[in-house]
């Protein structure tokens, strides 16, 4: 297993992991996701659009490319929104991997967002 396989292989476990983990929150993960300015009627979106991306990162192979392109959209867009919480006095809970994280929004899930983005790079150079 090479390099670019170990950084899809880690993309797309977490946004699978983030995904199930926000299904598992039932009815408080639409709730999380208002606060986080997301539509409640988007809430369920988020959920399977993780899944399917991340399934499709680590099972993929002809449309590998197409779905690593599609995780970094979505993480490109999630790092906006935290950036922009982070703006705010007091954030809102993260709920970025469901009930298990339930603290505030800090810079640390930035960072750790740009590390996916960066994975994802590494992934798409294989």
């Amino acid at each position: 297993m090479n390099l670019a396989n170990v950084a899809a292989l880690i993309v797309g476990a977490s946004l699978v992991y983030a995904g199930v983990a926000k299904a598992l929150m039932g009815r408080e993960w639409p709730r999380a996701a208002l606060r986080l300015g997301v539509p409640k009627w988007l809430a369920p979106v988020v959920i399977v659009t993780e899944v399917v991306l991340g399934l499709g990162v680590v099972v993929a192979d002809a449309r590998k490319a197409g779905f690593l392109v599609g995780a970094a959209v979505m993480l490109a867009m999630f790092t906006v929104l935290l950036v922009w919480h982070l703006r705010s006095p007091s954030p809102p809970p993260c709920a970025c991997f469901g009930g298990n994280s339930q603290r505030p929004i800090a810079r640390r899930d930035v960072v750790r967002n740009v590390i996916l983005l960066a994975l994802v790079l590494v992934a798409l150079r294989s």
